[in-house]
């Protein structure tokens, strides 16, 4: 192996690992370029103010213990060294940058940033004979939100292809974020228009890369299918499964049509498929749902709205049969519920419904679904488990302490006024009850995360210095930590530069939260739809 490091006074630190492996009769070379961006187009985050020291360490399947190199940080050069990496699976390169000598064990970690996994072979293949592969570390602030930015051009901002609210963002199996959907204004009109639009987050460029608007083909004629407010569900073959939403009529009124429309999205091919119309019972509409898929693959779907004369709660639950790819719906269950938070608890085993609104007002109710063999069953339960009176809706929601449970944070007490709560209530499905968690501030609309380390990422929402039927975005996040004791507390985290709801907030392979787009709404109701991305880097647990 040889290593080698290149000076980049665009501070941005290369070094190159050349892997020479024996095949056939003679040597064949891969260059490994190790790229590590320092560089940011927000100074306020700047990840390499006050670094003294980088640690880099390398990790991997059967590198134990792991690899790894300290060097003094200079700031003119930024120069790194980068150990050897051997051959085999699932290579990880992670960059600490530390305001002292990480080796005096009093050192703190000021930023931090890990490249996606790869694999080193120990017989080269003849399509990478020669050739190189590029390995990037986007080295950023711990526990700050940093505006992403790509490799190419790391002092330049990137954002999302288009402005989006109420839009999906799934990580795909590569790693990847698949970004659909959504509604936008028409320029200078407050009329809502739904999106067609899709898009990747690439965390391995820092770069939003186009990808086929969402749509179906027939008999030659290609049919754009906008929506908003729909669901997006990872299944365990990779695809994603989207379904429902609205679009929007009348104009200015905005008048809300829920939709039917199901579709699975393959990122291999960069194709959605339909599912048939002539399936029987045909599919109901809806929007503002819920899905959360269960350890089986079976993808339950809650709640929302559908419209009849007006809109109305939707009764009926409906699942999704992978091995069949059928829709189905539950039968002998009438569950209308709006704004409810919905998540798969006891590791997949249980599907958790809790709180929301009907039409008859709040609803405090916390229903458990599980999957029997034929179809999803409600479970029956003596003494079943409430929130705390009124209920919640629109509240975040995540697992907790490994998917056993499930934390519902903020929310809103009143059926239609803004009126956020600051508290939160965690639901066990071991025990089937109910208690109450931290304070995370008042708000509703909030986007709930679990992150590898179990610590829940709470950020955004919507809020209100008094109930009123409208608010003001929220630019704060809370960190929602379990103690090894299993405790549950708050921490206050860091603020985003502009507070949004109806945006999303998805974990990455490396640990990091992507957040994305939204609605800023300031005092008075007016409301802007944001374009920007942000990366949450949490500071490291060891």
């Amino acid at each position: 192996m040889v290593i080698g490091v290149l000076r980049d006074m665009r501070r941005v630190a290369v070094a190159f690992v050349a892997l020479l492996a024996l095949a056939g009769c003679g040597p064949k070379e891969i260059n490994y370029q190790v790229q590590i961006i320092t560089q940011t187009c927000d100074a306020t985050v700047d990840p390499f103010e006050g670094v003294q020291f980088l640690r880099v360490v390398v990790r991997g399947m059967d590198l134990n213990p792991p690899l790894e190199a300290v060097s003094s940080a200079n700031p003119s050069t930024r120069q790194v060294t980068i150990p050897q990496i051997p051959p085999g699976p699932q290579r990880v390169v992670e960059v600490r940058g530390y305001d002292g000598d990480p080796l005096s064990g009093s050192a703190r970690v000021l930023s931090m940033g890990k490249s996606l996994a790869f694999d080193v072979p120990d017989v080269v293949p003849d399509d990478l004979m020669g050739g190189g592969v590029e390995v990037k570390v986007f080295l950023r602030k711990v526990n700050a939100f940093s505006p992403i930015v790509s490799a190419a051009a790391p002092t330049q901002c990137e954002r999302m292809k288009v402005a989006r609210a109420g839009h999906t963002a799934t990580e795909l199996k590569s790693g990847k974020v698949f970004i659909a959907g959504g509604f936008n204004f028409k320029p200078g009109s407050p009329e809502k228009v739904a999106l067609a639009d899709t898009e990747v987050y690439n965390p391995a460029t820092g770069t939003f890369e186009p990808t086929k608007d969402m749509s179906i083909t027939s008999s030659g004629s290609l049919t754009r299918l906008p929506v908003a407010f729909h669901t997006a569900t990872r299944l365990t073959t990779g695809q994603v499964l989207l379904w429902g939403g609205e679009l929007y009529v009348g104009g200015v009124n905005n008048t809300v049509t829920p939709r039917a429309q199901i579709l699975l999205y393959d990122s291999e091919s960069d194709r959605f498929q339909p599912f048939p119309s002539r399936m029987n019972p045909s599919a109901y509409t809806r929007s503002r749902h819920s899905a959360a898929v269960d350890r089986n693959g079976k993808v339950l779907i809650v709640g929302g709205y559908t419209r009849v004369s007006a809109l109305t709660p939707i009764n009926q639950v409906e699942w999704f049969d992978l091995s069949d790819s059928q829709y189905k719906v539950v039968d002998g269950v009438n569950l209308p519920r709006i704004d409810a938070s919905v998540t798969a608890v006891k590791q997949g085993e249980f599907i958790a419904v809790a709180g929301g609104r009907d039409e008859s007002g709040m609803r405090n109710e916390v229903v458990f679904f599980k999957f029997n063999g034929t179809t999803f069953a409600q479970q029956s339960l003596a003494n079943p488990p409430r929130l705390a009176d009124p209920g919640r809706r629109s509240a975040g929601v995540a697992p907790l302490r490994d998917n056993a449970d499930m934390i519902l944070v903020g929310g809103y007490s009143d059926p239609a006024l803004v009126s956020p709560v600051a508290s939160s209530e965690i639901i066990s499905s071991q025990s089937a009850t109910v208690t109450m968690g931290p304070n995370v501030g008042s708000r509703g609309d909030i986007c709930a995360v679990t992150m590898q380390d179990g610590t829940v990422l709470a950020v955004g929402g919507r809020t209100s210095l008094m109930p009123s039927s409208s608010g003001t975005s929220d630019p704060t996040s809370s960190l929602i930590k379990v103690s090894e004791q299993g405790g549950v507390t708050s921490l206050g985290g860091p603020s985003l530069t502009v507070g949004r709801y109806a945006h999303t907030c998805t974990a990455l392979q490396d640990g990091t939260v992507l957040v994305t787009g939204g609605i800023n709404e300031i005092a008075g109701g007016a409301q802007e739809i944001l374009q920007d991305a942000y990366i949450y880097q949490p500071a490291p647990v060891d």
